[in-house]
């Protein structure tokens, strides 16, 4: 059995997978201020299957740029990251859940997000040292394995998220090529506007990207974004989403020789269909550019299992990634 941890913005959202790469469990811890941190990952993963049966686990924590390979958990160094200047919640459900793996007999790969170290990536993407968050490599590995029942393989696709931190991810020849984020719910890039609150004083450097976010700017709280949100946060998810697809439609479009194969949907709001029909809108909007699908739920956990999986029977990468020396326990086929 193999399993992905999803280290996402409201929550640790974990997918057990068989050898054949099928999901047979899946759950998630609520990353919560309030938490008091009472409980175990591994006795909560042993309600799902047994934890000596687990060949090999994989995680993606925070936006991962401190490393460029598929790794061995042991190998990495400040839990996979150069430092959380401005862009995490330190709530540290995710710090419990990777150092209790790390310390603990499961098998345990880390997988990187999507920086410029990522040899990949078409150079213009090297431009900005960080684009995506390490969750983002996994939704994408899970979009490859549906499209090859949905669409009889792609390798040529767009991936894009839909939730409280919206990206999208090109994928040229099964290898992600760029990715793009500019607005989210949560996140965003710091404007003018922003340098000038951290120049004066009035911001602290430790959280600017999270306030730059559609949540912070508009005065709602971070619990805003739980459930269905309000009206006006589900409009602006679905104009980041079409911004971040068509930023990327060049490229899939002038760079590869091969029309783009599909659009894959991810992310709980890409789901909503009331009281604005956030799903129906982004699939009318991208059907005239490639056949549009959309994930169910815990669709990125299931893709960073598939990451153990692809790292335990020995892949040299993963769309593009290269898998380093890792513990190899399974004995089932690619």
């Amino acid at each position: 059995m193999f399993v992905g941890i999803d280290h996402s913005t409201t929550g640790m959202k974990v997918a057990v997978v068989d050898e054949d790469g099928e999901r047979t469990g899946s759950f998630k811890i609520e990353r919560s201020a309030d938490d008091p941190f009472d409980w175990s990952f591994l006795d909560i993963l042993a309600d799902h299957v047994a934890v000596e049966d687990v060949e090999m686990a994989a995680i993606g924590y925070s936006y991962g740029d401190g490393f460029s390979s598929i790794t061995d958990i042991e190998s990495i160094e400040g839990r996979g990251v150069v430092d959380h200047i401005g862009a995490g919640h330190s709530f540290g459900t995710g710090t419990l859940v990777y150092d209790e793996l790390k310390r603990s007999a499961v098998p345990t790969v880390c997988f990187p997000g999507v920086h410029d170290d990522l040899p990949s990536l078409h150079p213009y993407f090297r431009h900005y040292s960080n684009l995506t968050g390490a969750d983002k490599v996994a939704m994408t590995r899970y979009a490859k394995r549906r499209l090859d029942e949905w669409e009889d393989g792609a390798d040529h696709f767009i991936a894009a998220n839909t939730s409280s931190s919206s990206m999208a991810t090109l994928v040229q020849d099964g290898e992600i090529r760029g990715a793009f984020t500019w607005l989210a719910l949560i996140h965003a890039h710091p404007d003018m506007e922003m340098l000038r609150r951290l120049r004066d004083g009035d911001q602290d450097y430790h959280d600017c990207y999270m306030q730059s976010g559609v949540l912070a700017q508009r005065d709602y709280d971070f619990e805003a974004v739980k459930g269905t949100p309000d009206p006006e946060l589900l409009e602006m998810a679905y104009w980041a989403t079409l911004n971040h697809v068509y930023a990327c439609l060049p490229f899939a479009r002038h760079v590869h020789d091969d029309p783009l194969e599909a659009i894959v949907l991810s992310g709980r709001l890409s789901r909503i269909e009331d009281p604005i029909d956030v799903r129906g809108r982004l699939t009318d909007a991208f059907e005239d550019i490639a056949p549009t699908h959309v994930s169910e739920r815990f669709g990125t956990a299931t893709g960073a299992a598939l990451i153990a999986r692809d790292a335990a029977v020995g892949a040299d990468d993963v769309l593009g990634i290269p898998v380093g020396e890792v513990p190899r326990r399974a004995e089932v086929s690619v």
